[in-house]
């Protein structure tokens, strides 16, 4: 009997101290070495200028707790149909009301770049919105085709996060 309290002792000393009842929350454990990075595609379409820049912030903030977890974040960020307006130099296809968030919305793209973060425009989308490709930023990247490119990146193990 004796070796049995011992034991029920030491189970509830140790209980309080564990991240449940700490009241600490670790959602992913450290990824050891070696271990590939989590992959994930961002299919961003939308086309209103507010939402868009409060998806780029949250994929930024995303990115960030990744980093404090201890892992080791691999995002693509694809941009598609209206949200294409957003990515293209100077102020040109928006409404003079939204330059302020065109603005904001490049500075997220530098962010991003500067970050390693790969960032894809889907060329079948700016020939449908009447966008030479040429008028891209240049940290953007044409592709063929962001379905195809979605894809590819599927079968590379890549989540798809789909940002309307």
């Amino acid at each position: 009997m004796f070796p049995v309290r011992i034991i029920l002792l030491m189970v509830l000393l140790l209980l309080p101290s564990s991240p449940g009842f700490a009241g600490q929350q670790q959602l992913l454990t450290p990824e050891p070495p070696g271990i590939s990075p989590l992959k994930v595609y961002f299919d961003v379409n939308v086309g209103v200028a507010i939402k868009l820049e409060t998806r780029l912030r949250l994929i930024n903030t995303t990115y960030d707790q990744l980093l404090q977890q201890g892992s080791r974040p691999q995002f693509i960020i694809g941009f598609r149909g209206r949200a294409s307006y957003f990515v293209t130099k100077d102020k040109g296809y928006v409404e003079a009301a939204d330059h302020v968030f065109k603005e904001k919305i490049h500075q997220w793209v530098k962010t991003f770049h500067a970050r390693g973060i790969r960032m894809e425009q889907c060329g079948i989308a700016a020939g449908l919105t009447g966008i030479e490709t040429s008028d891209f930023l240049p940290e953007v990247e044409v592709v063929d085709n962001g379905y195809v490119a979605m894809i590819i990146y599927q079968n590379k193990g890549f989540s798809q996060i789909p940002m309307d």
